[in-house]
């Protein structure tokens, strides 16, 4: 069970994007694997500008062409370069280890439990150049403005419209969620993993709850 291959992992680091391939993969299911997960996450990529770096097996210099050519492709970000990331202690062991003391339980959405952890509310919209950070779970009612900042080590929910910098699960915990009545932010961040949503013109009637969380190592929003 143990040995039993988890798939290509994508995660977030300071300069764009690192993936992270089985290293019982042979190229061509890596560049299959690849392709689909970044088609089914291309509106978080597009428009981004991102140096995406790879962990696990081994590529020749023609194969790392063959999937930048898929991330130029499919992602609709620009691809600044693709290359091997020598880096590989600090995210697997460590960050594994992590997540299991972190994570006390699988959470359900709007949890009515007491194990929750503590909660900051916030009454009013958080405008550009606040930065609101804590250890817990946060709830904006009313909305985060271009330029604000919101980093929780649990849940965030914004009972408004998100349009500025959301980081939930910041000590590692990937059961974490963003919640917002209409989601438009310049960057989302749930643990590890980084989000860009498209610059994309508002509709008139804008609200739409979005629920935004990890799934398969990617951050998918989805509609309420």
């Amino acid at each position: 069970m143990d040995q039993e291959t988890k798939g290509i992992v994508f995660k977030g680091n300071s300069e764009g994007l690192v993936i992270v391939i089985p290293r019982e993969y042979d190229f061509e299911k890596a560049k299959d694997e690849i392709e689909d997960k970044v088609e089914s996450a291309a509106r978080f990529f597009k428009g981004a500008r991102m140096k995406v770096t790879y962990r696990g097996i081994a590529l020749t210099a023609r194969e790392e062409e063959e999937i930048k050519l898929v991330l130029d492709k499919k992602s609709g970000a620009v691809i600044e370069s693709f290359s091997k990331d020598n880096e590989s202690r600090n995210n697997s062991p460590v960050s594994k280890g992590f997540q299991k003391a972190a994570v006390p339980a699988r959470k359900t959405f709007f949890s009515s439990t007491t194990d929750e952890g503590a909660c900051k509310f916030v009454k009013n919209t958080v405008r550009s150049g606040t930065r609101i950070e804590f250890d817990g779970s946060v709830v904006i009612m009313g909305d985060v403005n271009p330029g604000g900042e919101i980093i929780a080590s649990g849940n965030v929910i914004v009972l408004g419209t998100l349009r500025g910098m959301v980081h939930a699960g910041s000590r590692g915990d990937r059961d974490a969620f963003i919640y917002a009545l209409n989601l438009k932010p310049t960057q989302i961040r749930i643990a590890e993993a980084i989000a860009r949503m498209p610059e994309e013109e508002e509709e008139a009637d804008g609200i739409q709850p979005e629920v935004a969380k990890i799934k398969d190592g990617i951050i998918e929003v989805t509609q309420c």
